[in-house]
């Protein structure tokens, strides 16, 4: 039986926690013991996604590496509030992300989220013994947005187990690490539920969520609106509350359970952004329990989020001043009926999301912590600015992942460029700013960098890299990657020293990139928008013998050249999912076998999933695929996603894909955007 289950785990999509159930289910069947054919089953199927952080070391066996960038804050910590207005005292000292603190309502446990082994996971503190934070859920995939209910029995919290964001709820039991497989989902949603809040008399929850409206906008940019909801505590009786267009988020209860005070967006006309960016705004309102008599009670004239009740029946929120580089974020309160306005905490450090402990009236928030010493870290990279101060290598990479096949390490890099040597432990890197483009080699940690070459010749972005197999040349496109096709870009290639700089596409009449060379190094896939509409081209590696791949009006992008030579990966719109709003459609995964005269060959779809999938690249031994995907959803409230920095999360999760039969591997879980992967061989 152990090898039927082993092999049903591994050759089928279910989540692990309904695998569990499946097999549990089998046992009971066949009269075994049930419990022990649990343990049996997630003994079996934990190894194959579970994560596990920290470095090899020599004694261990050489794992290949998977490099991409991930848009998150350098450091979340959570600070202590005495009292309203009182100093900050920091109880987080990790290095990863740590966010989202919830309090039990005898004031003794915090929960919060922390990133600090890698993927999102439940921490709880004890606040009257002391001690260091200790894992409260096991898992390998997100939970986040945690809180307890009334009576300090029931946690609910947010998860992707089952494979997008639903609000789960399990025994609150802060002495004792539990399973994700216990855990019972109340939503079963296509889309994402968020943010729950258990009523006073803990009967229901509040949550927010995307399911019943379409996603819109651009492919790089769609956008959802949310609304509030309620539904029993077990799940049952739901039913929407709002309706406004844009996002209604993060409910909270008055102390009567009569009414619900939460966060409304609007949408620019202009563009498909959510706030706090492009000139939208975002109040504080509150309506009854059935959603009649809405009312805004924050000024009209402030960026507010997070609404919450302080002990004393106000309402504390956080509001953002300024904007770009220049926005600082701080906890304001109001009475409940937007009178009386108070700020709550200074201007030093930005903070977020204020929950109170009901014994005492302190106040627990998160905001940017200090940096690890030693660490490398910004503007020597390109996007350190905008991301905030940081590490380059982020907080608790790399983490360690098995796939049925082999084990690998995903190092998650806060840059937007970022190209690993084919077998050294370096990367190339690089930095546009005054109209001129500067490439950079480094070590892993973003240390041990050095300044290559500048570009000559014009004053058009360097981006979008790739090395050759023996690690002689780098190609890359200098120009933009988002314009029409006919925009003058070109495709490059220069040496790691910075000699050789040749333009390998000087005359074409439109925009090429997206380079990507052959395994043997003899030739470069590319996209091309020389005819009138991007469709993929190869040439030889001296810019000669070019020819199309790809024809129609559909838009091929982002080719990969196998290892093999013989197969180049790419996403398309062809057959992607049309936004009325926008006539845009959606982009899929598709390969498409090359002989070695040029000639293509079979085309074979990938994705068929909803939502945006786009950047393949191949496994050093080109059996497997990974890309960037829409497929999970947002794991956050949007508008939430883009605070303490603008973060695209919908398009933004690691997948792997194994081609010989299809079977799907989601590698990240968390609320920040992940994507632009290298996959690399190991090395010494």
């Amino acid at each position: 039986m152990i090898d039927a289950v082993r092999l049903m785990i591994r050759r089928t999509h279910y989540p692990l926690g309904a695998m569990l159930t499946i097999v549990c289910r089998y046992a009971e069947y066949q009269r075994n013991i049930v419990f022990s054919c649990c343990l049996i089953a997630l003994a079996l199927a934990a190894p194959l996604v579970e994560a596990s952080n920290g470095a090899a070391t020599a004694a261990q066996k050489r794992h290949e590496r998977i490099f991409y960038i991930s848009m998150q804050p350098g450091n979340l910590d959570i600070y202590y509030f005495s009292k309203l207005g009182a100093q900050p005292r920091r109880i987080t000292a990790d290095f990863g992300n740590d966010y989202n603190a919830t309090i039990s309502h005898d004031g003794r446990w915090l929960v919060f989220t922390s990133e600090r082994n890698g993927n999102p996971h439940l921490y709880v503190l004890d606040l009257k013994n002391g001690g260091d934070p200790r894992p409260l859920i096991h898992s390998e995939f997100m939970e986040d947005q945690a809180v307890i209910s009334p009576d300090d029995k029931t946690i609910a919290f947010v998860s992707t187990r089952d494979g997008t964001a639903d609000i789960f709820t399990l025994p609150f039991n802060p002495k004792q690490i539990q399973g994700i497989e216990r855990a019972n989902n109340l939503t079963h949603d296509t889309g994402g539920e968020f943010r729950p809040a258990f009523s006073p008399d803990g009967h229901m929850i509040a949550f927010s969520s995307d399911g019943d409206t379409p996603v819109t906008g651009p492919p790089d940019a769609r956008v959802r609106e949310g609304h509030i909801y309620v539904m029993d505590s077990d799940g049952k009786n739901r039913r929407r509350l709002t309706n406004s267009r844009g996002w209604d988020g993060s409910p909270t209860w008055s102390k009567d359970g009569k009414n619900i005070f939460f966060y409304s967006t609007s949408y620019s006309a202009s563009n498909f952004t959510t706030y706090p960016i492009n000139g939208n705004q975002s109040r504080i309102w509150v309506m009854d329990v059935n959603g009649r008599f809405p009312r805004p009670i924050s000024a009209p004239n402030e960026v507010a989020f997070s609404p919450t009740l302080t002990p004393e029946g106000r309402v504390a929120y956080v509001v953002q001043t300024g904007e770009g580089e220049n926005a600082r974020w701080k906890v304001m309160s109001v009475e409940q009926d937007g009178s009386n306005q108070r700020q709550e905490t200074d201007t030093s450090t930005d903070y977020y999301k204020p929950v109170f402990d009901p014994v005492t009236g302190a106040m627990f928030c998160h905001g940017i912590g200090p940096m690890k010493p030693g660490i490398p870290e910004g503007p020597l990279f390109p996007g350190m600015q905008y991301l905030g101060r940081g590490p380059f290598l982020v907080n608790g990479s790399p983490r360690r992942v098995s796939l049925p096949d082999r084990e690998v390490e995903l190092y998650a890099v806060r840059a937007f460029s970022v190209l690993p040597h084919p077998h050294q432990s370096r990367l190339a890197s690089t930095i546009t700013s005054s109209g001129s483009t500067t490439l950079m080699l480094t070590n892993i940690s973003g240390s041990d960098i050095r300044k290559i070459t500048r570009l000559p010749s014009t004053d058009l972005p360097w981006q979008e890299m790739s090395w050759s197999s023996d690690g002689k040349w780098i190609a890359f496109t200098q120009g933009s990657l988002f314009s029409p096709p006919k925009t003058e870009a070109d495709i490059w290639k220069i040496h790691p020293d910075g000699t050789g700089a040749v333009n390998l596409t000087p005359n074409s009449p439109g925009n090429d990139g997206s380079p990507s060379f052959s395994g043997d190094g003899r030739r470069i896939a590319f996209r091309s928008g020389r005819t009138g509409n991007y469709n993929i081209y190869v040439m030889n590696s001296d810019g000669t013998g070019v020819k199309r791949l790809t024809d129609g009006q559909s838009n091929d992008n982002f080719p990969a050249f196998s290892p093999l030579n013989d197969e180049i990966a790419f996403s398309s719109d062809r057959d992607g999912e049309l936004d009325p709003k926008t006539g845009r459609r959606t982009f899929e995964i598709y390969t498409l076998k090359v002989s070695p005269d040029g000639t293509p060959g079979e085309l074979r779809r990938i994705t068929y999933s909803r939502g945006q999938n786009a950047h393949p690249q191949y496994s050093p031994d080109a059996q497997w695929l990974i890309f960037t995907s829409e497929r999970g959803g947002l794991n956050d409230e949007q508008p939430l996603l883009n605070i303490p920095i603008f973060n695209p999360q919908p398009y933004g999760d690691l997948y792997a894909y194994r081609l010989k039969d299809g079977a799907l591997y989601r590698l990240t879980n968390n609320r920040w955007e992940d994507g632009l992967a290298y996959w690399a061989p190991p090395v010494d």
